[in-house]
């Protein structure tokens, strides 16, 4: 058995190494570029929405056109050319690494489509097309029921994320309260439709191991009505599993050898699957449920009554067997997970029971559908009260810096828990000092330190500070970069949550341009903010965009000699007091100066010429820096040589966006920096992190 499993291992380790690399080579196959052509199958269609399969199996999602006159149906054979992005590696803290995961699951990047030929009308019946006519009609249900995003969050309860296009905040709010589970289809939708077939088909008189000749197919249909997934997969096999051993065989088999057998069975269908992340919580929760909860259970205070009892180990059990993971894939503890799993995972289940039962009543009479609708629209609203409620509780969700040491300490204090017969008193205290010791391997993180990370956000600006006493963002950036995607959603907040900051303390706002300040509104509406310092025209911009800001965040203007001192660190302000009308938006940015003895990186926002002689006639005596943050992207126009002669930086830090079409930085402005040490460009390298001790290290996230 031995000698047969270490020959398995290496045989699919073998196959993941070949498949990467061709995967990879196919991938690159397609650079980005405003003019590439694919061919392929419509697999998916919703609104503007297609995904298409090539021929060689490689899914790719497209966006289509605002004003196409196609009609457009499910198997079609079609031609698109577009704006197409490659899938990119992380190149920032935080970010999701989309090349990884085109590799696992076999996917090219996406194409905003500017031409499409339909190459061959498909009008033949499928289980593909039959599924969407399906959807259709039940999302037009739920959606005359109650309104979104109501509507979308039942829909992904009951039949799955993949299913109902669930907005963005809804998907955050999931995840933030460790809710996330709950809208991916698994054992509870599969064994709702597979246990009413089952005695619909008792009821015909069809005897038992025959059922499976329809089991099977409406079990493959529910694969694609629900988009298909790891964890449905791995519900609909342990499901079918146990039946023919049951009722073909008339053996009982033990749940692990079932969840082994399954696990087996996926990874033969296809190997990646031992790195997706969706696969590996649905074995761990189902394991949890089927052995952890009992042991969970035989812990709690024998006092508590026993459906108490019940609630609480379904709650915790999962918790326990997933937490390690989630801390090692988004560097935080989910504490606030498991007050929200605890309190609604049975309210969840009966949503999915009585949504499910009123969604088939709906196809037949829709008045009776209607109230069971209402019933469920209730549910959904606690579930969104409390989720909201967890999300704000103190410690609710806990950054970790260092998570592999933190998942060992988890480890231990869940041994000391639930596999010793330590007394009470004592495992209170050892998973206390556990407890502590993972916090302030937080907090020892920064101290005496201050991390500065200049963000890959293309063409634009973002920038954060980070101590134990300063969380500073420098400008958003622009809502969107063709190479990277979505600012905000992709890099910004990922990127805050990376360093723990659940509030900043300064947002500072060099000006008003859109590649400085595009996501304001979001980041208004996603993080607190205590203070933002700004060149005196805040009002104006918010006046003009429609922005409120929040009540309880203040608003500064500094200018010249003004300071800011947080501890060992200090901002000072450099440039003038007033800003004319008639001066440039770039010459009105904020100018400053970060230190820490015995360092300092100068902020020059998008000044140009005009304002850096401004600078040297006022201000030459606080120019000098040992990190410079380039002006305006490294234009020409900006950065002249007694400018630099005046800082004289050690390290010069550029962000600019790749392939950009302002020509950024410019070479002359390179061919000026390259006397003053070495120069870090985001477009090159990444993100840039600086590290302030005693002494000074740089870092590029991708080299």
């Amino acid at each position: 058995i031995c000698i047969v499993l270490i020959m398995g291992i290496i045989s699919i380790n073998s196959y993941l190494s070949i498949q990467t690399t061709k995967r990879l080579s196919e991938i690159k196959t397609y650079p980005s570029s405003p003019h590439t052509s694919f061919t392929g199958k419509i697999i998916y269609l919703y609104n503007k929405k297609v995904i298409i399969k090539t021929k060689n199996g490689y899914s790719l999602t497209g966006f289509l056109p605002k004003h196409h006159t196609n009609t457009l149906g499910l198997d079609d054979i079609i031609h698109i050319t577009g704006h197409y992005t490659q899938p990119s590696l992380a190149s920032n803290p935080g970010q999701y690494n989309n090349l990884k995961y085109a590799i696992h699951h076999k996917k090219l990047g996406h194409i905003y489509i500017k031409s499409l030929k339909i190459i061959k009308k498909q009008s033949l019946f499928s289980l593909n097309k039959a599924s969407y006519v399906l959807k259709k009609h039940i999302k037009n249900q739920h959606t005359k029921s109650m309104k979104n995003p109501h509507a979308t969050i039942y829909s992904a309860l009951i039949f799955g994320e993949n299913y109902s296009e669930l907005d963005y905040a809804s998907k955050q709010r999931f995840k933030k309260a460790g809710l996330i589970h709950a809208i991916v289809v698994s054992g509870s939708q599969v064994s709702l439709i597979l246990g009413l077939c089952h005695i619909v088909l008792n009821w015909l008189g069809i005897v038992r191991h025959y059922q499976l000749y329809y089991l099977i197919p409406i079990s493959i249909f529910f694969y694609i009505l629900t988009g298909g997934g790891a964890s449905v997969l791995r519900a609909i096999l342990m499901a079918h599993i146990l039946f023919i051993l049951k009722f073909g065989f008339g053996y009982r088999s033990s749940p692990l050898h079932v969840i082994s057998v399954t696990g087996l069975i996926m990874i033969i269908l296809d190997p990646f699957v031992i790195y997706k992340t969706g696969a590996i919580l649905s074995f761990l929760a189902t394991f949890s449920l089927v052995f952890g909860s009992e042991l969970v259970k035989k812990k709690l205070p024998h006092s508590l009554p026993i459906p108490l009892k019940e609630i609480l180990s379904i709650g915790i059990a999962p918790w326990l067997f997933t937490t390690p993971i989630l801390i090692i894939k988004f560097q935080s503890l989910p504490l606030g997970s498991l007050i929200s799993n605890i309190i609604l995972i049975q309210l969840i289940e009966y949503t999915v029971i009585i949504g499910f039962t009123a969604t088939l009543i709906g196809m037949i009479f829709f008045p009776l559908a209607y109230l069971l609708h209402q019933l469920s629209w209730i549910s959904i609203e606690i579930i969104i009260i409390i989720s909201n409620w967890v999300i704000k509780i103190p410690l609710s969700e806990i950054p970790i810096s260092q998570h592999n040491m933190v998942t060992v300490l988890f480890v231990i204090a869940s041994w000391i828990c639930f596999k010793t017969t330590l007394s009470f008193k004592t495992k209170c205290y050892s998973c206390t000092c556990l407890i502590l010791i993972g916090i302030n391997s937080y907090y020892f993180h920064y101290k005496n330190t201050v991390i500065i990370t200049q963000l890959n956000i293309g063409q634009g600006d973002a920038t954060i500070i980070k101590t134990n006493h300063l969380s500073c963002l420098i400008d958003t950036g622009p809502p969107y970069d063709k190479y990277v995607g979505s600012i905000p959603h992709s890099v910004l907040f990922p990127a805050l949550r990376y360093y723990g900051i659940r509030t900043l303390d300064l947002l500072i706002l060099t000006h008003f341009d859109q590649d400085h300040v595009g996501n304001l509104s979001s980041l208004l509406e996603t993080i607190p903010i205590k203070t933002i310092i700004h060149n005196g025209n805040l009002m104006t911009y918010l006046k003009k965009h429609n922005i409120t800001l929040p009540k309880d965040t203040l608003t500064q203007s500094l200018c010249h000699n003004d300071q800011l001192i947080y501890h060992d660190l200090n901002i000072t302000f450099l440039n003038n007091c007033n800003n004319h009308p008639s001066i440039s938006k770039n010459n009105q940015s904020l100018i400053f100066k970060v230190s820490k003895a015995p360092y300092s990186m100068l902020f020059t926002g998008d000044i140009e010429e005009k304002t850096e002689y401004s600078l040297l006639k006022n201000n030459s005596h606080n120019l000098k820096s040992t990190l410079l943050k380039v002006g305006h992207h490294g234009s020409k126009t900006s950065s002249s040589k007694i400018f630099l002669k005046a800082i004289n930086p050690a390290h010069s830090i550029i962000s600019a966006g790749k392939n950009n079409r302002y020509n950024h930085p410019h070479p002359s402005v390179i061919s000026r920096l390259k006397h003053y040490g070495k120069i870090w460009r985001t477009d090159q390298a990444g993100a840039i992190i600086i590290k302030l001790t005693k002494t000074l290290s740089i870092q590029s996230f991708l080299n």
